[in-house]
């Protein structure tokens, strides 16, 4: 996992698979993204090709908290397995997700220029 801010966006890089081994360990790293400074973030799950309905309800979680607090918490599905999951259980309906890190950056951005 890799944090990093650009331009008051924070980013969470998370490139492993999602199972009961590292669980409690995403949930806990979504916490700290959620409490960060920024009201702009972005999980990316570069590389994920897998994660279980624990990493999804810790994701919607995020999105739901995060949106309490004037926060906007966007996902980045670079797999198709990923992306499959989301489709299936309609997170689409009430969390943005984008294909790469780039058009979730660029999402953000559009901010600077309305």
């Amino acid at each position: 996992m890799i944090f990093t801010s650009n331009d008051q966006v924070i980013l969470l890089t998370w490139e492993e698979d999602i199972t009961l081994k590292n669980n409690v360990r995403f949930k806990d790293t979504m916490k700290e993204l959620a409490n960060s400074d920024s009201d702009k973030l972005l999980l990316c799950l570069q590389g994920v090709q897998y994660l279980n309905s624990g990493a999804l309800g810790t994701i919607a979680d995020s999105v739901m908290e995060a949106k309490k607090k004037q926060k906007e918490l966007v996902v980045v599905a670079t797999q198709s397995s990923v992306r499959e999951i989301f489709r299936i259980v309609k997170f689409g309906s009430f969390i943005k997700i984008f294909d790469s890190k780039e058009e979730g950056l660029q999402y953000f951005q559009r901010d600077q220029y309305e």
